[in-house]
């Protein structure tokens, strides 16, 4: 990234509490190479986007924005995806979307205790510990943004709420038919496609959808979204679907078993 005079960095670095309106439930401190930083304070249903504008003006090649209640980073660089990262708040546990494609990048997120992930393109994740950092690298720059947020107290065991973090799969269906068939497979193979059926439209309140239209409108996005493609139309989705997920570990254990309960809840018969 082109560097910057120290009176342009003061200009785009957002005060602390910049962003704040109401209660937040997510803290994000950001910092883009060494001349710019800043802070976002989040609440629920809002999100911190970094994403690419090259529109900017050429002396000018990051601008922070907020929008509609969402806070914005904007970078003039071609190979930044539109948007690459996005981190969601949630009454519960923040969403991190990859949308970076490939590109060169490297993008990892690393746990206060040291575990890092590296997410696929397209792929998101549930974060479950406070102070998480998420990086994404290029030789010529580094973005990091460090989030922090407070978990609510999870209810106790037989009090019939669903755990923690399984809202966060209510966005949208290619993420949750995603964690379904990981909870309901076997460890050494996957789910039958009748029983994820039923269990996606038991999830979701609605009737099932035919075999053809849950994996044209269901089973299918869920494959691009995390950039598989399949060589044959006769073969088996779920298998490609499971095997991805398990190979990145998408879902912690922790979040499949909240899978597990609220199928039970809605009258899954699960194991």
């Amino acid at each position: 990234m082109a560097s910057s005079s120290g009176s342009r960095a003061a200009e785009v670095e957002p005060r602390r509490n910049a962003f704040h309106e109401g209660a937040p439930v997510l803290h994000i401190a950001w910092s883009a190479g060494e001349q710019y930083a800043g802070e976002a304070q989040l609440e629920a249903g809002s999100a911190f986007v970094l994403a690419r504008r090259m529109n900017l003006p050429e002396q000018q090649p990051l601008v922070a924005e907020r929008i509609d209640g969402s806070a914005y980073v904007f970078v003039r660089l071609p190979y930044v995806s539109d948007p690459a990262l996005v981190i969601t708040a949630t009454a519960g546990q923040p969403v991190v979307h990859r949308g970076q494609r490939a590109n060169g990048a490297v993008v990892q997120l690393t746990g206060p205790t040291g575990e890092s992930t590296t997410p696929a393109p397209g792929q998101k994740i549930s974060l479950t510990h406070s102070g998480t950092r998420i990086e994404l690298r290029y030789p010529d720059l580094t973005f990091a943004a460090v989030v922090e947020f407070d978990l609510p107290a999870q209810q106790p065991a037989g009090s019939g709420t669903v755990q923690l973090g399984v809202d966060s799969l209510q966005h949208e269906d290619a993420w949750l038919v995603a964690a379904i068939a990981v909870a309901l497979s076997p460890e050494h193979g996957v789910v039958a496609h009748g029983e994820l059926k039923r269990a996606f439209a038991l999830w979701r309140g609605t009737e099932e959808h035919s075999d053809g239209a849950f994996d044209r409108n269901v089973l299918r996005p869920a494959l691009a979204s995390r950039g598989l493609e399949m060589p044959g139309p006769r073969l088996n989705k779920i298998v490609y679907l499971v095997e991805r997920c398990r190979r990145t570990s998408e879902f912690p254990s922790r979040l499949l078993e909240d899978v597990r309960a609220r199928l039970r809840a809605v009258g899954m018969d699960v194991a």
